[in-house]
């Protein structure tokens, strides 16, 4: 979100300028800025896959780095598509973009299945369209299955530990499901969630080409 804020208005102000002289269209605009940024956030995954498969004493393993990498690009690009739509949404107020996508992202990683484990029905359903849900019901799993745990003697409930295992903190948090189903739907919705980006950005520039004509005719702009 941070990179959003701070790239896309600029962006965005001079694609909806080019737009009005008919340079080029929303497709290639966001094309453009989607092959932009797609290093960036390629790196930034990537760091990430390092300390997720390799840092933490879970599953030190190629694809458990690869895993980690694709989960980190799709909650970045996630993140990216839902500043796109803040920051169109509310044009001319960036600090109001940012604190409302900030609020719906830590809305979404309480609701991910870690720190809530129960949910009201509403909330439950609105959760199926989180990234953060399908990003913790994979990674979990992936990164917990076949893993054995120990516990000092004191520790111990009726001779024996109380977490075993992976899959005993699996069943705790109800996360021992399909991964691969999970990630499947989390890079559809990396690509649902640029779709919608799309939409408002198509939107957006009607709304600033009414602008632009309405100042045109009151005499505030020259003709472009």
């Amino acid at each position: 979100m941070l990179q959003n804020v701070a790239v896309y208005p600029t962006e965005r102000d001079t694609f909806y300028r080019e737009f009005s002289d008919n340079c080029y269209g929303v497709a290639t605009f966001l094309t453009s800025y989607t092959l932009l940024e797609l290093p960036f956030n390629l790196l930034s995954s990537l760091i990430f896959g390092v300390f997720a498969a390799f840092a933490i004493n879970l599953q030190r393993s190629p694809f458990m780095f690869v895993i980690a990498t694709v989960n980190c690009f799709c909650i970045i690009s996630c993140g990216e598509s839902l500043g796109i739509v803040f920051c169109t949404f509310f044009s001319s107020h960036i600090g109001l973009s940012m604190h409302a996508s900030s609020a719906l992202f830590s809305i979404g990683s309480t609701m991910a299945g870690i720190v809530a484990l129960e949910l009201p029905r509403v909330l439950h359903a609105v959760n199926y369209i989180s990234p953060f849900k399908y990003l913790v019901a994979n990674l979990a799993v992936y990164s917990l299955r076949g893993k054995v745990f120990t516990c000092a003697p004191d520790q111990e409930v009726d001779g024996r530990c109380p977490i075993n295992s992976g899959e005993d903190v699996l069943r705790l948090y109800d996360l021992d499901v399909d991964p691969r189903r999970n990630l499947i739907i989390l890079t559809l919705l990396t690509v649902f969630y640029r779709l919608i980006a799309f939409g408002v950005i198509k939107a957006g520039r009607m709304e600033w080409k009414g602008k632009l004509l309405r100042a045109r005719i009151s005499g505030r702009l020259g003709i472009v």
